[in-house]
């Protein structure tokens, strides 16, 4: 089989890559950018931390006032009442991360905890289902890891939710700046 040419492997980019194709110096400078800020965030666990529970607040807030204006011109529609109840519990949540940033960082920190219990539990459940198949090692593993996480969140609790939800934060950010740094290189 010959090597495919110059052209063949241009097509083949574009068609994999789509529109991504077209600006690969966009994907490069929003994957340094995040590669840059990720790093910032794991240098400053703590502020990274508090930074996103005001972020948090104020998309809730947000969330709220366009919920409760969105309700509030829908005469006649019959959940206008249920719209403006959880309009308000928008607005009192975004709130309550303003004025009291460490106890949600800490409610925060718990359903980490709690999603790590459970996607820990349910790859166990999906790893027994799959057994028959050589690799249902690798879901055994990845169940012990989440669980071990949830664990490591708990052992360290409440200490940890001034500092870890800002860590997975910047830890995201690193993984999207690479991913987009490469698929930008990729598309030149």
């Amino acid at each position: 089989m010959a090597d495919p040419t110059i052209e063949q492997v241009k097509a083949m980019r574009t068609a994999v890559l789509g529109a991504a194709a077209k600006v690969p110096g966009a994907l490069i400078g929003l994957g340094i950018l995040f590669i840059v800020l990720g790093m910032i965030g794991v240098a400053g666990q703590t502020l990274f931390s508090f930074v996103s529970i005001n972020v948090l607040g104020a998309f809730l807030i947000l969330g709220g006032v366009l919920q409760g204006a969105h309700a509030m011109k829908s005469t006649g529609w019959k959940s206008v009442g249920v719209q403006v109840i959880l309009a308000i519990l928008y607005i009192a949540a975004g709130l309550y991360t303003w004025a009291f940033p460490i106890p949600a960082l800490e409610v925060i920190t718990l359903w980490l905890a709690a999603i790590f219990f459970v996607t820990g539990f349910l790859r166990l459940i999906s790893a027994f289902q799959h057994r028959h198949f050589r690799e249902w090692f690798w879901l055994v593993l990845s169940s012990a890891i989440s669980v071990l996480m949830g664990v490591l969140i708990m052992n360290g609790y409440p200490e940890t939710s001034l500092w870890l939800p800002g860590l997975l934060i910047a830890i995201e950010l690193l993984l999207q700046g690479w991913s987009l740094l490469f698929l930008g290189l990729a598309a030149r």
